[in-house]
């Protein structure tokens, strides 16, 4: 049972952490693919997910990302159940552009179901370089550092450096209690990929600092580098696999 709960745990939060379309053909997608004319605006966009293990749905996930008054706004949320135990949690992320810089600003993760429940924020004021945690908004005594990222904006910080034609990444990345770590991830392969969605081209990612456990993130170039399946397993046995369901690109406010 233990083994079960982990399995519903690490579903849930790795899904958030690297872890973002389907109103429109993918004919349509191309063709109406984002513009030149700013090389780190993002299309807003309402992203579905399934959760699978061997073959079967355990849940669903949903992602989107919005802009309005000079920010953007990233969310998530997920219903995942597995025997007797269940997984609910939203989160969200707002952060501005800066240079082909993300910069984080709010970042707020609930979560109920089995288990306790949980509430994080982490809050940064780039012009004070502070860093504070938890409602009460408590300073974080360590030094400012200005590439800092949040487990749901490198996301698209992710998407601005593969625009860059990059292929290896090394993002630092705050977790719920403000303690940053080094995420390393390379591009290892280019394929063709068959999911609920339909059939894309993609670029496979793997993570590259954690040699214990196998993590597989497919992002799909024609629909602006947009995650659309993510594997992972332990000792290469399967723990989830999240593929994309529907997608829709939204007008912009």
């Amino acid at each position: 049972m233990r083994t079960n709960l982990k399995w519903r745990l690490m579903a849930s939060l790795f899904l958030t952490s690297l872890l973002t379309h389907s109103g429109l053909t993918h004919a349509q997608t191309t063709a109406d693919a984002i513009t030149a004319d700013s090389a780190s605006q993002f299309r807003q966009f309402t992203a579905d997910y399934l959760v699978y293990r061997a073959g079967k749905n355990h849940g669903e996930a949903n992602r989107y990302l919005k802009f309005s008054d000079g920010r953007y706004q990233m969310g998530y949320s997920s219903d995942i159940s597995w025997l007797i135990f269940s997984d609910k949690r939203q989160e969200t992320s707002n952060f501005e552009i800066n240079n082909n810089q993300v910069q984080p600003l709010d970042y707020v993760m609930k979560r109920r179901g089995t288990g306790p429940s949980r509430h994080y924020e982490l809050h940064l004021d780039p012009v004070k370089k502070q860093l504070t945690v938890g409602k009460e908004r408590e300073l974080k005594a360590d030094s400012w550092q200005d590439d800092w990222l949040d487990p749901l904006s490198y996301h698209q910080q992710l998407v601005l450096d593969l625009r860059a034609g990059k292929t290896e990444f090394f993002y630092e990345v705050l977790n719920r209690n403000g303690n940053s770590k080094t995420y390393h991830y390379k591009v290892v392969m280019e394929e063709p990929l068959a999911l609920p969605y339909g059939t894309v081209r993609t670029l496979r990612i793997a993570r590259m600092d954690d040699p214990e456990k196998q993590v597989y993130a497919w992002v799909a170039p024609e629909l602006d580098y947009m995650l659309v399946r993510l594997w992972r397993g332990e000792d290469n046995v399967e723990q989830f696999d999240v593929q994309l369901h529907k997608l829709e690109f939204t007008t912009p406010e």
